[in-house]
């Protein structure tokens, strides 16, 4: 009989008490043995009712003075006992009851090093949170292109595996390398410790494991329910967020990668503001892009393109008038 591994979810919170439970009952339902699940809240301070719905549940709770989500993850993987670290942000649900047994299996190929779930919607879903899971935010979109998101990943990389449970990819058969973060759902073997010049970004550690030549499995088996965006004025607060964060050079998000972006990808950038604005190459792109995919989430393509470059023109200038003015991510 095989031994299962000891699974420890590490899961940063600060007043989310709207999800927490939710997510918990997830955990609850997975038929994955319970004494073979940890459960690590890493809160940050919450002033809401977070810690007293954390407390029904057989949790461990740790505090994280640095508040934010990747001081957090980087406390979790120092405290957690399993064989298998999974990053589950609080807005992420593994509706499937067997999603921890799937994501066990895939480690029982010793030579696997981490692993990555497919990213889905429900119908109740914002147009907003369908768009991102589809494709990630435009202009990360924009960048990356068919990198941006494991969906297409194949359309860029060399398979080197598939089967009915994952796939393998080359990731080095292509100059523009993959956009994938810790933050949702990312499993990785107990030892994995993020540099600390990448403490800041969920981004970096796994394209340092890439540079390893560590094996990376896409679990397209199993479905993650990313809950991430609520609203328009949510959509408009995260991308002023990532602007304010470009802006002031935060060692975090892409201004923190771009040595590690294609020619190709520094250009996009420049171009960016002149494409998302004058709406025309995203309606081209958005229509193309229904023919190809067949997917009528591209129709939405020109409409958020032209918000999140909007969003960032009004972040610029409320920085350049008062920088006291500092946007809030959430909603």
């Amino acid at each position: 009989m095989k031994t299962l591994p000891y699974i420890s979810i590490l899961t940063p919170t600060y007043n989310s008490e709207k999800m927490l439970q939710s997510f918990l009952e997830t955990i609850r339902k997975q038929l994955y043995p319970k004494n073979k699940i940890e459960i690590l809240i890493l809160d940050g301070g919450s002033t809401d009712n977070t810690l007293s719905i954390a407390k029904k549940y057989n949790v461990k709770i740790h505090y994280n003075a640095k508040r934010l989500a990747e001081p957090a993850i980087t406390l979790g993987m120092s405290v957690a006992s399993g064989d298998l670290m999974i990053v589950l942000a609080v807005d992420n649900f593994l509706y499937d009851n067997k999603s921890l047994q799937k994501i066990a299996e895939v480690f029982e190929d010793k030579n696997i090093y981490a692993a990555f779930p497919k990213h889905e919607s429900k119908n109740s879903d914002t147009i907003y949170t369908k768009y991102i899971n589809t494709f990630t935010d435009p202009y990360n979109h924009f960048v990356y292109g068919y990198a941006a998101n494991a969906r297409t990943f194949h359309r860029v990389y060399d398979t080197l595996e598939h089967n009915n449970l994952y796939d393998i990819y080359d990731y080095g058969s292509h100059d523009v390398r993959p956009m994938m973060a810790l933050a949702q759902g990312f499993t990785v073997r107990k030892g994995f410790k993020r540099k600390k010049s990448d403490a800041m970004d969920d981004i970096r550690p796994i394209l340092d494991l890439l540079d390893q030549k560590k094996k990376i499995a896409y679990v397209h088996s199993v479905p993650l329910y990313h809950h991430t965006i609520h609203s328009l004025d949510h959509f408009i607060r995260k991308q002023r967020w990532a602007t304010r964060n470009a802006i002031e050079n935060q060692k975090y998000g892409i201004v923190l990668r771009a040595n590690q972006l294609s020619e190709g990808q520094k250009l996009r950038i420049k171009l960016w503001p002149f494409y998302a604005l004058t709406l025309l190459a995203p309606i081209i792109v958005s229509l193309w892009g229904l023919v190809k995919d067949k997917q009528t989430i591209w129709l939405m393509h020109p409409v958020l393109c032209f918000l999140s470059a909007y969003a960032s023109v009004i972040e610029i200038v409320i920085y350049n008038t008062t920088s006291k003015a500092i946007v809030s991510r959430q909603k």
